[in-house]
């Protein structure tokens, strides 16, 4: 920040208010003097807020409040890059030793703060690599690894989650089916999800050891796994033995919507000094501090031993069930070829009282309780030290008073056939398209992700062509109720056909 040439002395008169101080740690850029104990985040907004300084800064509510109930609350914290508060960018102070407490926390080299979820982490994962890299995509994968890899021009081989024998539920990829696959074609790095959204965990140990044979990086989305280092039973499974992985924060900890972090472990090739510059390339270069208040809060709330009060409360939670079940409704638990389940998460299998997933959400949120997804079978639940025990007295009752039904609901892999695509991504999405129907897409190929949300893994691929038993799933999501992306007003974007003349 450049400073004002001319006099110090201060102009204001010396009677009435007196001029704001700042702490003595707050100095330019956020950097501590020599010998000084780096101030948290928290300490140093807090003092910023507090000190009454006449903001000719931006955000234009000046900390003066906002429309709304959390105007005055929220406001005086809302800052922005100024002496003493730190630059996300190029952090010196507050925000580096909250990334630098991250680090300690997960195990990693170093730790970046992100605003913009886990998708900013996923996308400068991919970004990170350099550009026209293959990549080992895990086919079941969120769409923002979608748009990274079209953004950094990757070619692409996928690779597919096995499935629990008797179940066809929530597959996890294998280090055997990453094994084969290297063997088959080397690629640069492997993406995977662990865990994903119904909290089934691969052996990412296992994986990295396979990566590391083949010479290729191994990124992870994690984003549904922030809180496994605090839990009992789950941190041997935090995805640390991969290079890069980011988890969201505001998933599962008490941290702010949007609030994330990218780890980059002590074995990762890439520079720190890389990762940040890439993550500058597609971060907002107006980061929200609120945002990265709720983080430092956050980790600090994590280390309280929160979280190990609360997986003995929900695995009672689970006896409890165990013991009073309710007719048609069971427990996902875990299965091979899950290394893990994260037994936190509650996912209710509700189709044995012959009603879908989405039935079932639509009667619990009739009940006053609100799941965080719903499939054809099934609701998830992510439940967390916030939550009251009174919830959980409500979320039981609930269940017992489901609806019964008729009908026949199983649940399907948003990935319907394995098939080789027929363009990049980067070129299926670039390449001039039209919108078609659901109901005639198939023989297409498609021109952007499509699928259910959440969980956001696409059943329609860019560059892929779409095939029946996809078109199948697409409408059987849309029938249930399902929120689907990539679909306006029923059609979708497929590459557009030349026309003989």
């Amino acid at each position: 920040m450049k400073r004002l040439q001319g006099t110090s002395k201060c102009c204001l008169p010396q009677s009435g208010r007196q001029r704001p101080r700042l702490k003595p740690g707050m100095r330019a850029r956020g950097r501590p003097m020599h010998n000084e104990i780096p101030r948290t985040l928290p300490e140093t907004i807090g003092d910023y807020a507090a000190a009454g300084a006449a903001r000719f800064h931006m955000p234009g509510h000046k900390g003066q409040g906002m429309m709304g109930p959390l105007g005055m609350a929220l406001a005086p914290w809302d800052v922005t890059e100024l002496p003493g508060t730190d630059d996300l960018h190029a952090p010196e102070g507050a925000i580096l030793a909250a990334e630098r407490a991250y680090a300690e926390a997960y195990g990693a080299r170093h730790s970046f703060l992100l605003v913009g979820g886990s998708t900013a982490g996923i996308l400068a994962m991919l970004l990170a690599l350099g550009k026209n890299k293959r990549v080992l995509l895990a086919r079941d994968c969120h769409k923002s690894a979608v748009a990274g890899v079209a953004l950094a021009g990757h070619a692409c081989d996928f690779i597919y989650p096995e499935t629990a024998v008797g179940r066809p539920f929530c597959g996890v990829v294998t280090p055997e089916a990453v094994e084969t696959a290297l063997a088959r074609r080397r690629a640069d790095a492997v993406f995977i999800t662990s865990p994903n959204y119904y909290g089934a965990c691969a052996d990412v140990a296992g994986i990295a050891k396979v990566c590391r044979r083949h010479g290729a990086l191994l990124l992870c989305d994690q984003a549904h796994g922030a809180h496994f280092p605090f839990v009992p039973g789950l941190s041997a499974h935090a995805a640390s033995a991969a290079d890069l992985w980011c988890v969201s924060a505001h998933k599962t900890l008490r941290a702010m919507t949007q609030s994330a972090v990218l780890h980059a472990s002590p074995a990762c090739p890439l520079s720190d000094a890389h990762i940040r510059k890439t993550l500058s390339l597609i971060e907002t270069s107006s980061p929200s501090y609120p945002l990265m208040l709720s983080l430092d809060w956050a980790l600090n709330q994590a280390k309280t031993g929160e979280w190990e009060r609360h997986a003995a409360r929900v695995l009672a939670l689970r006896a409890r069930f165990a013991a009073h079940p309710v007719a048609g409704v069971s427990l996902l638990e875990a299965a091979v070829p899950f290394a893990a389940l994260d037994f936190t998460r509650l996912v209710f299998l509700v189709n044995g009282r012959g009603i879908s997933g989405a039935m079932a959400q639509d009667a619990l949120i009739g009940c006053g309780v609100v799941p965080e997804m719903a499939d054809l079978a099934s609701v998830v639940c992510i439940t967390s030290p916030a939550d009251p025990d009174a919830w959980y007295a409500r979320l039981f009752t609930a269940l017992t008073a489901l609806p019964l039904g008729n009908g026949q609901f199983s649940y399907l892999p948003p990935v319907a056939v394995q098939k080789t695509p027929v363009l990049r991504v980067r070129d299926a999405l670039l390449s001039p398209s039209e919108p078609v129907s659901l109901e005639n897409c198939a023989g297409r190929v498609s021109a952007q992700a499509a699928g259910a949300y959440p969980p956001g893994v696409a059943t329609l691929f860019p560059g892929e062509r779409i095939e029946e038993a996809d078109v199948r799933r697409m409408l059987a999501f849309r029938e249930a109720g399902l929120s689907l992306f990539g679909v306006t007003e029923g059609r979708t974007a497929c590459v557009k056909e030349e026309k003989a003349v």
